[in-house]
């Protein structure tokens, strides 16, 4: 069923419901809130009191009967009947002198005007033929015994019915003209919002043009927003799957070289193709140093895996990362020594107690470390420092190597992002990814400051 025949069936219904509800409405108020007499009220009374006189056969003994049983029902009323020429047949007030034509036209002229004089008695005049005689019933009420609101209505004929009909019609219609004319840009917008949403596909953005601040505009602009995410994220699993490629294809490769000479070694070794007890040497080395290559990757990859599957899982406990970072950094001195680089560090002897997984932050430290020693061995200098602040600690790891280009550092930290594709040496660009995840896991963060050429910074972040 169409939202515009659904507002048609309600327009009626309503209004249909609302005009019994309101009558009845105000018919019982009027009962409850609002008693006493009205035109029609006593009108009725009066004729009732014509009708039982004429049912009974003497006139005037059964005028002063019926009179008097109305007047104990109505203490306060004036009942009087009257001949046509004012002389008084009954009166319940005791009267006796008859009305003069003056008086009577009196009080027929003030008759309509006295329902709502509110300090004067309301006079009614009613004829009736009693037995084939012409009397008059006059009655005065007084006005705390007429109803206090009273809506009199009268037509004369169907036509004068309609001009009141025709502009109540209208006055009910016209609210209900702009009621369908908003909801026919509501269905409008909505039918836009459906029609994006049936031809929203995974590789394909779309976009609703809906400026309304809104429920419907603010659905909009979360379809939006919902669009342009989902085609972000496919565009991520894109580029995910692109590096899987290129990390089998590297990783193919990369693991064929050093198999081979694995093999080649190996199989020299089985020859007896060597020389001396000093070749043979040589080649179990050469063996060795390349299955730990492989074992190395393996174990990035497998770490990788288990992050994926169950996440950093840490164990806090209480921890002095200054003696951490010492510890780490006494096992590379040989290796910077070798390779000639300068050791700068600023780490105090006593640091702040964290509660923190060792383990993991060590694992962090030793990916930096190895990090700046892979890619900044040009510049012969590493310096690690540790910082204390209100927020937190830091440590950071600086080299003064060939550095990082601007276009590079934003990816930098994205797993199997291979930097080093254009700054040589290998790796699979899992471990800056890993030191990203283990500082998150802490509830802290990574960043990097890289001036080419002159100074690369990388700082682990963590919280009191």
């Amino acid at each position: 069923m169409k939202l515009s025949f659904k507002l048609w069936l309600y327009f009626i219904v309503s209004s249909a419901a609302a005009i019994v509800l309101a009558v009845t409405l105000a018919l019982t108020l009027g009962q409850i809130l609002q008693p006493g007499h009205t035109y029609e009220t006593l009108k009725a009374m009066a004729n009732e009191m014509i009708l039982e006189v004429n049912q009974n056969g003497e006139k005037e003994a059964a005028l002063i009967e019926v009179t008097e049983v109305y007047q104990s029902q109505n203490p306060s009323f004036v009942f009087e009947w009257l001949h046509t020429d004012g002389a008084i047949v009954y009166a319940s007030d005791g009267r006796t002198q008859a009305y003069s034509p003056s008086e009577l036209i009196h009080l027929l002229a003030n008759e309509s005007d006295s329902y709502w004089d509110l300090e004067h008695p309301v006079s009614m005049m009613y004829p009736a033929d009693i037995s084939g005689h012409n009397y008059y019933l006059y009655l005065e009420i007084p006005p705390e015994a007429m109803r206090e609101s009273q809506i009199l209505l009268y037509f004369r004929s169907w036509t004068s019915l309609l001009s009141l009909f025709i502009p109540f019609l209208v006055f009910i219609i016209t609210p209900y003209f702009f009621t369908y004319h908003f909801f026919h840009a509501l269905r409008k917008r909505l039918k836009g919002i459906n029609e994006a949403l049936s031809g929203m596909s995974i590789d394909r953005r779309r976009e609703i043009h809906d400026d309304h601040n809104d429920e419907i505009g603010q659905l909009a602009q979360h379809f939006n927003a919902m669009s342009k995410r989902i085609r972000e994220q496919f565009a991520q699993i894109q580029d995910q799957e692109t590096k899987r490629k290129t990390l089998i294809s590297n990783l193919s490769h990369d693991l064929r070289t050093p198999l081979t000479n694995i093999l080649g070694y190996a199989q020299a070794i089985q020859r007896g193709i060597y020389k001396n007890e000093d070749e043979l040497q040589a080649h179990a080395d050469i063996i060795l140093s390349r299955s730990q290559y492989m074992e190395k990757l393996i174990n990035a990859l497998f770490q990788v895996s288990q992050y994926d599957l169950h996440g950093v899982q840490i164990q806090k406990n209480p921890t002095q990362l200054a003696v951490m970072l010492r510890k780490v950094l006494a096992e590379y001195i040989a290796v910077l020594e070798s390779k000639g680089i300068e050791m700068d560090i600023s780490i105090p002897e006593i640091s702040m107690t964290l509660m923190a997984d060792v383990n993991l932050l060590e694992r962090a430290m030793r990916n930096l470390i190895d990090n700046a020693i892979k890619y900044g061995a040009t510049g012969k200098y590493l310096r690690v420092e540790y910082k204390e602040a209100e927020e937190g600690v830091s440590f950071s790891v600086i080299d003064h190597g060939q550095g990082v280009p601007p276009e590079q550092q934003p990816f930098l930290f994205d797993r199997f992002y291979q930097g080093s594709q254009n700054r040589g040496g290998e790796g699979f660009g899992i471990g800056l990814s890993i030191v990203k995840e283990i500082a998150h896991a802490h509830g802290g963060g990574v960043s990097l400051y890289s001036a080419p050429g002159k100074e690369t910074r990388f700082t682990v972040t963590l919280p009191r």
